[in-house]
């Protein structure tokens, strides 16, 4: 055959081969029987298994000579959500398991010929390394009607996208931008409201298989959680802002949930629980969002988007969208770890940054941040003090330095022309702070600076201002925004901050010091009160947002001033209130006053005796009752 005859030959095989493929569902494609394409197909409902009635489960092809991958189509009943662009990786993720390259699957992947690539394809199944479930399998929802039906009742409705999603891009997402694009997702948000009002999502007995598909519902999830946030960020009270943000991360749970999301997670859904996780966060279940972060992030190492290698054969805009996507979730693995000081479980080194961030001179707030969190993670290894000592001043010499290679507004609160760039300046000084504090600790366990260590002293003078500087950064920052007061990160950054001043010798009889910390006091007083006319009240429910561990925080705060103070006072109804729904330190019946004697030890052992105490005692689970 000539080459002309044979590509031809070869275009038409093709062809026919995806004709095919189209007729038959799963089951029925794997036992070589006939399909009528129905969904479910006859032959699955009479063989009783309708819920595996599927035409998404099919195989990507080699790469042809050009270097393209060739993708087998998903059924024409599933087209993708809101696009009219070719299939992304996000389709076809439900077929690709990250594995490493010594594993077994890749050696045979590797080594596969065209006799034996079927072979490799199927080595994930054999060796049972693929799941296999194409629904959640803890639901009741059997059918695709069912499934649908489900769906329905927990989509947003128009009322509530144009309501809540406003907060959430302008308050929450500048601040943490979990959206690796934002443009696309507001793009898709216009679709659905489309959609929505055309009556597409309407008829309970009707599928819209463009929004049955699982990352259809996976979109809807992402949805959902951003107006999670959005509620948790608006101006309405605070108990119907409680209930609002939850209801929101219920339903976009339970979107999960339909779209399968342990078994075949997606980027839409990595982001969902990002988002999910950083609203736990915020309504002060910080143990919450830790657990949930450590399966988003091992969600996301199946789809392997922790290292660049797994996504060449991605296109170039969707590449992008992964390298950010996981330089974000360092992000939160890092800010959680630093607070909790716990190992973190993501790693930088699969992706290399563009050789731009060396280079530019002019990084916004999110790029500053990534690079931040990459020297946290660093920082965050046990060594000898001496070491830690030597880290720590080099981790310093690199927060500096990335610090003054940010944007001119990012660097000097002079050089602020509008209300975000105010905001955004503030933000970053706020987590610069902390994370110098933090670096800084190693020598602030030290009574004093030891001789033989002449880092010490300079961290100490450094882990001062930067003290000083985050309670200051706060105060000015919740002046212009409510965002530093619903933010758990911001709120866990001035209370620790303020404690230490507190309690450490090098600050605590220091005016400007116990002036700020007053400060602090009175913002938290002033924003857990009411005003009658009688004066200001206290409302027991309005300080729930905090979490437990900040309360405490809080109460000895106000209890070490007042002793500090001389002043005889007993802590006021409004701290008493707070102290009440402390919960206590230990087995017996003892409170925060019996906590270590904060002058017998470090100030950073006694902040974590404060911040760290379980909220269960462990030590009495030793029976069924």
């Amino acid at each position: 055959m000539s080459a002309i005859s044979q590509g031809e030959a070869d275009r038409v095989l093709h062809l026919k081969s995806r004709e095919r493929e189209a007729h038959a569902c799963y089951p029925c494609r794997k036992r070589k029987v006939k399909c009528d394409g129905g969904q479910p197909c006859h032959t699955c409902q009479k063989r009783k298994h309708p819920e595996i009635c599927t035409y998404a489960l099919s195989h990507s092809r080699r790469r042809s000579a050009s270097g393209q991958s060739v993708a087998r189509s998903a059924s024409p009943r599933s087209p993708a959500v809101a696009s009219n662009e070719p299939a992304r990786p996000d389709d076809r993720s439900k077929d690709y398991v990250y594995s490493g390259d010594n594993s077994v699957v890749s050696i045979l992947r590797l080594r596969a010929s065209d006799a034996n690539e079927s072979v490799a394809r199927e080595v994930g199944s054999v060796l049972g390394l693929r799941n296999t479930f194409s629904n959640y399998p803890f639901m009741d929802s059997k059918t695709p009607l069912e499934r649908w039906k489900a769906l329905l009742i927990v989509m947003p409705r128009r009322s509530e996208v144009l309501k809540f999603f406003h907060f959430y891009r302008v308050t929450a997402y500048p601040f943490n931008p979990i959206l690796a694009d934002i443009d696309r997702f507001e793009s898709d948000l216009c679709t659905y409201l489309n959609a929505h009002a055309s009556g597409e999502l309407r008829d309970p007995e009707k599928i819209t298989e463009r929004w049955a598909t699982d990352k259809s519902i996976g979109h809807v999830s992402l949805l959902l959680a951003t107006l999670a946030a959005g509620a948790h960020y608006s101006d309405t009270e605070y108990l119907e802002r409680l209930e609002l943000s939850t209801d929101f991360a219920r339903r976009s749970f339970h979107a999960l949930r339909l779209a399968n999301f342990l078994f075949r997670p997606s980027l839409n859904i990595i982001q969902a629980l990002l988002i999910l996780g950083n609203t736990l966060q915020n309504m002060g279940q910080s143990d919450a969002a830790w657990a949930l972060l450590g399966t988003t992030i091992r969600l996301a190492q199946t789809m392997g988007l922790h290292t660049e290698r797994s996504t060449v054969h991605w296109p170039e805009q969707v590449r992008m969208k992964a390298r950010t996507l996981w330089s974000t979730i360092v992000w939160q693995d890092s800010l959680l770890c630093l607070c909790y000081d716990r190992p973190p479980i993501v790693s930088v080194t699969g992706w290399s940054l563009a050789s731009s961030f060396f280079e530019r001179q002019d990084l916004s707030f999110a790029e500053v941040m990534h690079l931040l969190c990459r020297i946290s993670l660093d920082i965050m290894q046990p060594e000898t003090l001496g070491v830690e000592l030597d880290r720590a001043l080099e981790g310093l010499q690199r927060l500096d330095g990335i610090h003054q290679r940010g944007l001119p507004y990012l660097r000097s609160r002079g050089n602020c022309t509008t209300l975000q760039q105010h905001l955004e300046h503030l933000a970053l000084r706020m987590h610069t702070s902390f994370c110098v504090s933090v670096f800084c600790r190693p020598a602030m366990k030290q009574s004093t600076a030891q001789p033989f260590l002449p880092h010490a002293g300079i961290l100490r003078a450094r882990a001062k201002g930067s003290l000083i500087d985050a309670s200051k950064a706060f105060l000015d920052f919740q002046a212009l925004s409510t965002v530093p007061l619903r933010s758990w990160s911001m709120v866990h950054t001035v209370l620790s901050s303020t404690l230490l001043l507190c309690i450490w010798e090098e600050t605590r009889n220091d005016p400007e010091c116990r002036n700020l910390q007053q400060k602090v006091i009175n913002v938290f007083s002033s924003s857990n009160s009411r005003t009658n006319d009688e004066g200001p009240s206290f409302s027991e429910s309005d300080n729930q947002w905090l979490s437990d561990r900040h309360i405490r925080a809080l109460v000895t705060l106000r209890s070490a001033l007042e002793r500090e103070q001389e002043t005889g006072a007993t802590e006021t109804e409004n701290w008493a209130g707070m102290a009440s729904n402390v919960p206590q330190f230990g087995p017996g019946p003892v409170g925060y006053m019996d906590m270590p004697d904060p002058f017998d030890v470090s100030p950073v052992t006694y902040l974590d005796s404060i911040m760290n105490l379980p909220v269960f005692d462990y030590t009495q689970e030793n029976g069924f009752l």
